[in-house]
């Protein structure tokens, strides 16, 4: 049942990891496993292999929630796109609450603290702003794929960063995921090598700022998240158009957030269950 459980935290982290703007760590930090699984890639010697099947089960969650969506979503795009960015963004807001309790420690926030959140909501929305501003478009081969893996890993990762939104920011968006739908092993090859180097690489990165300066670290998340939820109503807003388009959108948005408070009960029935064990 544990593992079930952490299959299925997986699968969510993938599905979310998957929709421009949003990231699919936010799912982690809300179940509590970001930590978790930040140390465990960072310290492989110490940590992996003795939390493998934990670890394992995770990444093939992930890997079938973002393969599964990779091959649906982009029909559901083309027709529904304003309406499920609302249903998203809906989704994250919800969760706003949960990841902004990890700031708070009872002292006074510094400087350094409010920097890194200005910081991290200033990136998200530069991204953000570079993607409507610009046309810049990258030639798909090997290296560029292998690149792509890696920013989708990095992005999965970093709470609050979407991997789709700075793929669609650098025009490979849409190779990167008909890669996926056809199986083509000449780009995923590439691209699963550079989701590993990702994440041996950048998790080292976050641990290192989660041991030396924790608190910063958490409101650089906080910053991530609440950025990222601005860009998808952004996203929203701006496409949005007709009667019809908004009577959607505002469905959309309420299954969002019982979704989200769903997924909050959920997790928190999955950290209960796993304090138990």
């Amino acid at each position: 049942m544990k593992s079930l459980n952490n299959f299925l935290v997986g699968v969510l982290m993938g599905v979310v990891g998957q929709f421009p703007g949003a990231s699919g760590s936010t799912v982690a930090i809300v179940f509590r496993i970001y930590d978790r699984l930040i140390t465990d890639f960072a310290n492989l010697k110490t940590k992996l292999i003795s939390d493998f099947r934990f670890v394992l089960t995770v990444f093939i969650g992930v890997v079938l929630g973002y393969v599964v969506c990779a091959i649906v979503l982009n029909k559901a795009m083309e027709d529904y796109k304003v309406p499920l960015y609302f249903m998203f963004g809906a989704l994250i807001l919800v969760q706003i609450p949960e990841i902004r309790s990890y700031t708070r420690t009872g002292e006074k926030y510094t400087v350094p603290n409010w920097l890194a959140f200005f910081v991290s909501v200033g990136i998200i929305l530069s991204i953000f702003a570079i993607q409507h501003l610009t046309e810049f478009t990258l030639d798909t081969n090997w290296i560029v794929m292998f690149f792509a893996g890696m920013i989708v890993v990095v992005a999965m990762i970093a709470p609050g960063i979407s991997g789709s939104t700075i793929l669609l920011v650098l025009g490979i968006y849409e190779a990167f995921t008909g890669a996926i739908r056809h199986f083509d092993m000449s780009l995923l090859v590439p691209i699963a090598l550079g989701g590993i180097a990702g994440a041996l690489l950048f998790t080292k990165v976050i641990d290192h700022f989660m041991t030396v300066s924790r608190r910063s670290t958490d409101c650089a998340i906080y910053g991530l998240t609440l950025g990222s939820v601005i860009v998808v109503f952004a996203e929203a807003f701006i496409g949005i158009s007709g009667t019809d388009m908004i009577l959607q959108s505002v469905m959309c948005a309420i299954i969002g957030a019982i979704g989200g408070y769903a997924l909050l009960k959920a997790a928190r029935t999955y950290s209960d269950e796993n304090d138990e064990c």
